[in-house]
């Protein structure tokens, strides 16, 4: 299967089952070092360990990104998600409402960094849960 094409399948199937640990196995499995999401289209820059990109483009429509950004409310919709609160297209609007352009997903640091238009970091946060982390340093013991 064309590498471009698993990927898009693989962002797919986090987007509907919401398995975002498995996702990050598969990235990881597949030499992914970090991707860029763009809110407004939906489209994701995928960067490899050998620093290669694919770009990954969506089916979806445009959002509109809000013009004012908000550190608060980023930091609200990334919470929410992530806790089960909001489905994936209620997320994406609720950070292109808080002025949301892009989030970074670095594979290697376990870090999701949101950033703006004029590229200030809105908010950063580990994309690990910290309990998961823990309990698997502890199997790993």
């Amino acid at each position: 299967m064309e590498f471009r094409v698993m990927l898009k399948s693989y962002f797919e199937q986090v987007r509907c089952k919401s398995d975002f640990l498995t996702f990050l196995n598969e990235l990881q499995r597949n030499n992914v070092s970090y991707y860029i999401y763009f809110v407004a289209t939906g489209n994701v820059k995928v960067i490899t360990t050998s620093d290669n990109y694919v770009a990954v483009e969506s089916n979806r429509g445009l959002i509109k990104i809000s013009a004012s950004s908000s550190k608060f409310l980023t930091r609200i919709a990334a919470k929410r998600h992530f806790s089960g609160r909001t489905s994936y297209e209620e997320y994406c609007l609720e950070l292109a409402n808080a002025g949301v352009f892009k989030w970074i997903v670095d594979l290697n640091e376990n870090m999701r960094f949101y950033w703006s238009q004029d590229n200030r970091l809105l908010y950063s946060e580990n994309i690990i849960p910290v309990a998961k982390t823990m309990l698997q340093a502890e199997l790993k013991e």
